[in-house]
């Protein structure tokens, strides 16, 4: 069946498969110890009900919980006069690792997951719009290519046909997912 016939409750099934799956014999995209369940933006709220009663007791990470106290940490006014000023993204990803980012907030948190053996479950991605960190960062990071449980992710989106009828994501239905990603449920 394809991905794009799938229900939710079809989509959570085939999750709760794949985890139970022995991971070396799982196949991921690249290698990635990822699985990335997409689901219609407008069944958020249907989908973060059923990710609280079956992942409640792993590591859930809400990324607009996570964007809201990287905010505050600067203090808002500090933070827009930077936005302001820089006009781009890398007020949220700066890829010189010279000052802490949001993208590296987020990667404490996946690695905090680990450190207490629970998988990372991370919800509320669509936050991630617009702020130059692509999912593709997350998974090629150490902290998830170290990990011996999987990085779960939810992320709201379409799943098209393409011109030459190959399925392909669209973060929030709008902008093309990257190729490179882990197991896409």
């Amino acid at each position: 069946m394809s991905s794009l016939d799938k229900s939710l409750e079809s989509k959570f099934n085939d999750l709760k498969l794949a985890i139970n799956e022995d991971r070396g014999r799982l196949p991921t995209s690249q290698g990635v110890n990822a699985l990335i369940m997409v689901y219609p933006p407008k069944e958020e709220k249907e989908c973060l009900k059923r990710v609280k009663a079956d992942y409640g007791d792993q590591y859930i990470i809400d990324l607009s919980k996570l964007f809201v106290d990287y905010i505050e940490g600067f203090g808002m006014d500090v933070f827009l006069e930077m936005y302001k000023n820089y006009r781009s993204t890398s007020v949220f990803y700066d890829d010189s690792d010279q000052q802490k980012d949001f993208l590296d907030l987020i990667l404490k948190e996946i690695k905090k997951a680990a450190e207490k053996d629970k998988m990372p479950v991370l919800i509320r991605t669509g936050i991630l719009y617009g702020t130059g960190i692509r999912n593709n960062v997350i998974l090629e990071s150490d902290v998830v290519a170290k990990m011996k449980k999987p990085l779960i992710v939810f992320y709201p989106g379409e799943v098209e046909k393409d011109i030459d009828g190959k399925e392909r994501v669209y973060f929030l239905g709008t902008v093309k997912a990257s190729d490179y990603r882990g197991q896409l449920l």
